[in-house]
């Protein structure tokens, strides 16, 4: 059993060895040249040359040039025709219609007259340029604006201050009916507290638009509803009287020439400027009085309509009353502002909150 374990082992440790001796005669034949071993059976491998290339240059970018624009041609300007010369200062334009939004300015109005129509000026030729503008520019003509008319239709809305409050507002509307007649209207309105001590107030004129403007011939003042405080004046032009009644009072006087009632006075300015005739008769229905007017100066009035340009008038009696008007210049010297001071230094003020002339 011994013999056939050590024979075993003899068998395993002498096999590696053997290996190992003839893997060393296999080499050092191969070096001495003595064993040569043909491998002309097997597939040889074909060789593919690769060459390498440098990559492509990256694209420079063109940066394009902005050039500025050609410089505009200057056009040659045109000769215009010599304007006419007007034998008289032009009148202003009508008044546009003006909200409590805002103001636009416009022409302050004068008495509108008829003028001579200015000369028509020839064209005048211009040589063919190869630069020249196509279509060609019309030539301008010289042509006189039609006069300026008086509005046939007016709306003031105002409102009253009294004693530093607002104590209401006040309407005013003109027409004028297209057959030379015309009528203006006043409505005063009480409001708060002020309304449970004061009344409301009518007045109203109606007559005819002369060419020296307004000719009443109708007045009613009405205070209140009672008609015993009713005051009126009838203006009979052709027999030279006014009648004036108020109350169960009447009388009669001489009616001179421009005599005007409250309402119609304050827009006889659309016809006839202020400064021109300071000195007014006017009636209220009760009695007449002549008025005479001064200068206060020019003034801007800063309204909810806008700033207006003004001229302050005023007027004062003997009795210590005294009216101020702020008349419209560029509105046809419409009254924006109207205040009154009463014997007792108490100060009424109307002041414009709207304005629409057509």
């Amino acid at each position: 059993m011994s013999n056939n374990r050590s024979s075993i082992i003899g068998r395993t440790l002498r096999q590696p060895l053997a290996w190992a001796l003839l893997l060393s005669l296999l080499a050092h034949a191969w070096l001495a040249g003595g064993f040569n071993v043909r491998f002309d059976s097997l597939p040889v491998a074909s060789w593919i040359q690769v060459e390498l290339m440098p990559p492509p240059p990256a694209p420079v970018p063109v940066i394009e040039e902005k050039k500025p624009p050609p410089a505009p041609v200057p056009a040659k300007p045109r000769p215009k025709p010599p304007a006419a010369k007007p034998s008289r200062p032009e009148p202003a334009q009508s008044a546009p219609s003006v909200a409590a939004q805002g103001a636009s300015s416009a022409t302050p109005a004068v008495t509108a007259e008829a003028q001579p129509a200015a000369p028509v000026a020839e064209p005048v030729p211009q040589a063919a340029s190869a630069q020249a503008d196509w279509p060609p520019a019309p030539v301008e003509e010289a042509a006189e604006e039609a006069p300026a008319s008086t509005p046939g239709k007016v709306e003031i809305d105002f409102q009253i201050k009294r004693k530093g409050g607002v104590a209401g507002i006040e309407r005013h509307r003109y027409q004028a009916d297209g057959n030379g007649g015309y009528t203006l209207t006043s409505e005063a309105e009480a409001k708060g507290l002020l309304a449970l001590v004061l009344s409301d107030l009518v007045q109203k004129s109606t007559g005819r638009v002369t060419d020296h403007g307004l000719q009443p011939e109708q007045f009613l003042y009405q205070y209140g509803k009672n008609p015993d405080k009713a005051q009126k004046a009838s203006f009979d032009w052709a027999a030279g009287t006014l009648q004036m009644e108020a109350g169960s009072k009447r009388q009669s006087t001489e009616l001179q020439a421009g005599t005007q009632d409250l309402m119609s006075f304050m827009y006889q300015f659309m016809f006839r400027p202020p400064l021109q005739d300071m000195q007014i008769g006017v009636t209220n229905g009760k009695r007449l009085k002549t008025y005479f007017y001064g200068f206060e100066g020019e003034e801007t009035l800063e309204t909810a309509i806008g700033s207006l340009r003004t001229l302050h008038i005023g007027r004062s009696n003997n009795d210590d009353e005294k009216t101020e008007l702020w008349l419209a210049m560029d509105y046809h010297y419409l009254p924006v502002k109207i205040s009154k001071t009463e014997k007792d230094g108490t100060v009424t003020e109307r002041i414009a909150t709207r304005l629409k002339i057509e």
